[in-house]
């Protein structure tokens, strides 16, 4: 299920994940029934399930300020700011392009626990210089400790912690990009597997409630590290490969003037290919995939031109042949087609897609052993 946008701030969208409603709401009950209770004994549940719900949404305030932090010392560096999106987890703030030197990648890794920890401090100075009601005083008492928790736990040394890119960072002008990503990754997964068995020896002593939720962390923290380990493997063999080694070279191409019926019967069901660059005359103005032709009726199909319901040559469409495959990867990855068209003088010089880019990637790694 596709985020569901919220708004935005300086700009920036605001993404919630569906997950985010159920630890929004696992959070407010475990409030609710056990912390605040104890806290101010002689409530009613009403009231406990208020203070909860308010508690917990003031935590994930907490985490998009984390996550902004990182946001904003990024656009303070000229990087481009896709959206902050928050998830069970947590949160992520999505970068358009990644740092390119390990002083802008610690700077902005830096970033977010430094707002926890800044959070935590003024929470904790509020909290005891000023006559807080007693119930305002419970929540911020609960601010700061998950502030604090969430600012160090974030500094452990495990991609794709902030700490991890911390290490990244200092291992950056040593080792490369590439090869202290994989570094980065391996204490994640190391951690990842810590966290887990901390699960396992936590529901064999009869907490389930915490034991559960270090095997969630140990399982994310290791599939997202085992990711990025992969990736940096997979720059390690793209260093220096442009997208003219990757690229289609042989490309079909549709007339824009004929109807979408005729493509997909002449086209799509004969050849199985996922799409097609769009000529009028010889100049190249589009490009058709399979989906845009699925989005259309089949009763709709004969009256509508391939023109008509193209995807319009764009510059999120559009790569070089001279540029980098892995830059192009990104972009591809980013394009709803998953496919570029390869343009140089205005004029088509093939396509990239992914099958092609692995064909490629398996060939390198073969011949390299």
């Amino acid at each position: 299920m596709r985020p569901l946008r919220v708004g935005a701030l300086s700009g920036i969208p605001i993404y919630l994940h569906v997950s985010w409603l159920i630890v929004f709401g696992l959070i407010a009950w475990t409030l609710a029934s056990g912390y605040f209770p104890a806290e101010q004994p002689g409530l009613s549940a009403v009231s406990y399930w208020a203070l909860g719900l308010a508690a917990s949404g003031l935590l994930f305030v907490s985490v998009l300020l984390h996550e902004f932090g990182h946001a904003l010392v990024s656009r303070r560096h000229g990087l481009k700011i896709h959206s902050v999106t928050l998830f069970i987890f947590g949160g992520v703030a999505r970068l358009k392009t990644e740092p390119q030197d390990s002083r802008t990648e610690l700077q902005v890794a830096l970033a977010g626990p430094f707002v926890s920890l800044a959070l935590a401090a003024g929470l904790a100075l509020l909290t005891g210089l000023m006559g807080l009601p007693p119930m305002l005083r419970a929540i911020a008492r609960y601010l700061t400790t998950i502030n604090l928790v969430v600012g160090v736990f974030n500094l452990v040394p495990a991609f794709p912690l902030d700490g991890g890119r911390v290490l990244r960072a200092l291992l950056w002008s040593r080792l490369g990009k590439a090869r202290a990503t994989q570094a980065a990754a391996g204490a994640g997964e190391l951690f990842a597997a810590f966290m887990m068995a901390a699960g396992v020896l936590a529901l064999l002593r009869g907490a389930a409630v915490s034991g559960l939720w270090y095997l969630l962390i140990g399982w994310f923290l290791h599939d997202a590290s085992a990711t990025a380990h992969h990736q940096a493997r997979l720059d390690e063999v793209l260093r220096g490969v442009a997208v003219r080694d990757a690229m289609l070279t042989s490309v079909e191409t549709l007339p824009a003037e004929i109807s979408v019926a005729d493509a997909a019967q002449r086209y799509f069901l004969h050849t199985g290919y996922g799409s097609y660059p769009v000529n009028r005359g010889d100049a190249t103005v589009g490009l058709l995939c399979l989906r845009d032709v699925l989005r259309v009726p089949p009763g709709d199909r004969e009256g509508l031109s391939v023109q008509a319901v193209m995807r319009p040559l764009a510059p999120e469409l559009v790569v070089a042949a001279d540029e980098l495959l892995a830059a192009a990867m990104a972009k591809m990855a980013a394009s709803e087609a998953k496919r570029l068209l390869v343009m140089g003088d205005g004029r088509l010089q093939g396509l990239l897609t992914m099958s092609s880019v692995l064909r490629h990637v398996r060939v390198r790694q073969e011949l390299a052993g």
